[in-house]
């Protein structure tokens, strides 16, 4: 928190420097900089086409964050490839570092949560995207004070859409039970009332253990179970857990054009393989 103060002291004296161009690392942050950013300046996204995991930075990347005046990344604990290069520089903020988020801890495939660790996928719970979107208002404003009405006006905005967007689906009956790939929307569970009953593997590059297939199968709530899995988990896989119904997500949001829609078609994908495995 203490480098946030010292960044937004920073930027008071130094508003022509830093207002030049904003850069966001990954899509989910980048899609909420766009709504907050709306009829005042377009964000840059950093990490196009690549997640915060695996990163291959050119000579571009680093000219983009070289002319820059705010950079905006998640963290070590999300982007660890980015953190020599933004880890020390002024103008690079880490969401996971500033102290507005509330995070919660990784877990293993079983459900006990891992100590000293965070869930970085943080986006996912609508609270925390408001926070983000606030956060970046005021950034922006320290930097362009000129501007401060605009970026103000559009986080109200985006803050009303999301929370309202989420309170529908908030309605819904509780401990619905279901199973993940790799457990990877923690911070959906709570605005969707969901109960997490375990995931095949830690890694989604790295396959499921007969171990963890048989505890799975052997624990199962119900006789058919929702499986929330990225396109590309391996179907060879998660053919051995039986009854399951099959709902293609992605956490990362990539190609999406907008954080509310995004998020929401990510929460009835989810609610309607729920329903469909009830069934």
């Amino acid at each position: 928190m203490s480098r946030l103060i010292a960044f937004l002291s920073l930027a008071l004296f130094t508003n022509l420097a830093w207002s030049q161009g904003f850069v966001v690392s990954t899509q989910p942050i980048y899609l909420i900089a766009k709504e907050i950013t709306k009829g005042v300046e377009t964000p840059t996204l950093l990490l196009a086409d690549q997640t915060g995991h695996d990163v291959s930075l050119t000579p571009k990347h680093r000219k983009l964050i070289q002319d820059a005046g705010l950079v905006m990344w998640l963290g070590q604990a999300h982007e660890a490839p980015l953190e020599k290069l933004l880890g020390q520089d002024k103008k690079a903020v880490a969401l996971l570092d500033s102290g507005i988020l509330q995070t919660l801890p990784l877990r293993n495939t079983r459900g006990a949560a891992v100590k000293n660790s965070v869930d970085t996928h943080v986006w996912l719970d609508p609270n925390n995207a408001v926070r983000i979107g606030f956060f970046i208002a005021a950034l922006r404003s320290q930097q362009m004070p000129e501007k401060r009405e605009l970026y103000w006006d559009n986080a109200k905005q985006f803050a009303q859409n999301m929370l309202i967007t989420a309170q529908k689906y908030s309605r819904s009956s509780n401990n619905k039970s279901y199973w993940a790939y790799h457990d990877a929307y923690q911070y959906l569970e709570r605005p969707l009332n969901l109960k997490f009953a375990g995931a095949l593997t830690d890694d989604p590059h790295v396959g499921a253990t007969a171990a963890q297939i048989k505890y799975l199968n052997d624990n199962r709530p119900y006789r058919q179970m929702c499986l929330l899995a990225e396109g590309h988990a391996s179907k060879s896989q998660y053919q051995k857990l039986g009854h399951i119904v099959f709902a293609e997500v992605d956490e990362s949001m990539a190609h999406e054009q907008d954080f509310i829609q995004a998020w929401q078609r990510l929460a009835d994908k989810t609610q309607n393989c729920l329903l469909s495995a009830r069934n």
